[in-house]
């Protein structure tokens, strides 16, 4: 074999063996554990929205980025499943990580939930066909 067929399955290799982890690993995660290969600001909002504050919050605020046909029914979802497990779409989603970014840092600005809905579904208002159908929290108006 030559040295370019051998550095070939070697890459080819090593690229299995890093998805297989991140698949593997994601997987037996412990409940309402977040593996350790989700790191720095990622990880920070899987764990805001674990807390029982982060969790109410998100949980009446859509996700626009298309998960509701995965079964999502608020931006809640893209980071926890409703039985405490991790779930590994918040990482690869850019549009989830907004979503979770932009509630955490207007809710510690101190702005209430009707705000926070309102300038999350207005800056999102072109992908709204993709939105859950999470309901309008109460006392709120479009």
């Amino acid at each position: 074999m030559g040295n370019e067929k051998i550095i070939g399955i070697v890459v080819v290799l090593a690229f299995v063996v890093i998805v297989a982890y991140f698949f593997l690993s994601s997987e037996t995660a412990a409940a309402g554990q977040i593996p350790d290969y989700v790191t720095g600001e990622t990880r920070e909002i899987y764990e805001w929205a674990k807390t029982p504050e982060g969790a109410a919050l998100l949980e009446q605020i859509p996700c626009y980025c298309g998960c509701r046909y995965e079964g999502h029914l608020h931006s809640r979802h893209c980071f926890w499943r409703d039985d405490g497990s991790f779930d590994k779409h918040g990482i690869t989603c850019s549009v989830c990580l907004d979503i979770g970014r932009k509630a955490r840092e207007m809710h510690e600005e101190g702005a209430d939930i009707c705000e926070i809905r309102n300038a999350i579904d207005e800056f999102y208002a072109p992908n709204a066909h993709l939105g859950t159908e999470t309901p309008m929290p109460e006392g709120c108006t479009a």
